[in-house]
């Protein structure tokens, strides 16, 4: 017996213990709930308190939007840039531009521009003016290229720009040729192809009809049930009459070839090396030979040396010569295209 009790007492005892374990962690998981609660409730206070909601900026109304989208920062946006910038601003901008390969675009953030509006208000600003002539050949053959990629507008636009540093430039009436050629073409294209289109319309239709025409109109000499039964029995058979034939479309004009005058490229100004300082005081001679592209606007790309004596003596003189001189495209039925060519630049001081 004394052994069953003491057996008794000690899972008693474990019981009881476990069962304070248990109430123990229980209490635990109360205190940790009840912190939990306090501090959820303490942030509550001091973040989301109604004083902190009502002072929050408020988010902007959609019905206001439209209004500052169209306001004094959008005007500002629209003004073009270099009103707002000093003489030394634009050249800071023009050099960046020019760094960065914008040279006519885009629109009023462009080297072009920047020189131009120097020019606006220093009318005698040698460099702008020295720039500017740099600039035209790279500004002609992107005109030339937005002509040649049906940008017409874009290429008007240069031009327009070009016309304000030098409006009598040959190469700008070349380009105004070419680009009023090249409108003229779009235009005749944009036609015939409205034609075709058109003409390919009426076709379907046609052909769509076509069977619903010829289910309903009964054979030549036949007449139908319906004006059978209510025509008299006297009455002769009424020929069918037949569906004229539908209207043939008129053909299609074919677009002209150009005609005109056919020629090699022509010099208009022909090049000036200047002697290389070097070469003076040795009291050399020589020449280069350059070969170089006129495009149909007729600038100056591609300058290339071919052979020189000595070499490498007057090679850079003789390239700056020949980019800066000018000269007329060449001609194929009147039409403008690109050629190569090839010039021997000679050196030789006088005795």
């Amino acid at each position: 017996m004394p052994d069953s009790i003491g057996k008794c007492d000690i899972s008693t005892m474990r019981s009881v213990t476990r069962a304070r374990q248990g109430g123990a962690a229980a209490g635990a998981l109360i205190a940790i709930l009840i912190g939990l609660a306090v501090i959820g409730a303490a942030a509550w206070w001091f973040l989301l308190r109604p004083g902190q909601v009502a002072t929050a900026p408020a988010a902007p109304s959609a019905t206001t939007a439209p209004v500052d989208a169209t306001g004094a920062d959008a005007a500002a946006v629209d003004a073009p840039v270099a009103d707002s910038l000093s003489v030394n601003d634009l050249y800071r901008e023009a050099r960046t531009a020019m760094s960065e390969n914008r040279m006519v675009s885009p629109p009023g953030k462009n080297a072009l521009e920047y020189y131009l509006a120097i020019l606006s208000r220093q009318p005698d600003d040698t460099g702008a003016t020295d720039a500017l002539r740099e600039l035209f050949p790279f500004a002609t053959g992107s005109a030339e290229e937005q002509i040649n990629s049906g940008n017409f507008d874009e290429a008007d636009r240069i031009m327009t720009l070009l016309a304000k540093a030098d409006p009598s430039n040959y190469t700008l009436t070349i380009l105004r040729s070419k680009l009023d050629s090249k409108r003229r073409q779009n235009e005749r294209e944009l036609a015939q192809q409205a034609q075709q289109e058109a003409a390919a319309a009426a076709a379907a239709a046609r052909a769509q009809n076509a069977p619903a025409t010829a289910a309903t109109t009964p054979a030549a000499g036949e007449t139908s049930p319906a004006a059978a039964a209510s025509a008299p029995a006297s009455a002769p058979t009424q020929v069918a009459s037949t569906t004229p034939p539908p209207p043939v479309a008129p053909p299609v004009a074919p677009v002209p070839e150009p005609v005109g005058e056919t020629r090699d490229a022509r010099v208009v100004t022909p090049p000036r090396p200047s002697y290389p300082t070097a070469a003076v005081r040795n009291r050399q001679n020589g020449w280069v030979e350059v070969e170089f592209t006129v495009t149909e606007a007729g600038s100056v790309q591609n300058v290339q040396v071919v052979s020189s004596d000595p070499p490498r003596v007057f090679d850079r003189e003789a390239i700056r010569a020949v980019q800066q001189a000018k000269f007329e495209a060449k001609l194929e039925r009147g039409q403008p295209v690109s050629s190569t060519l090839r010039r021997r630049i000679e050196f030789k001081l006088g005795n």
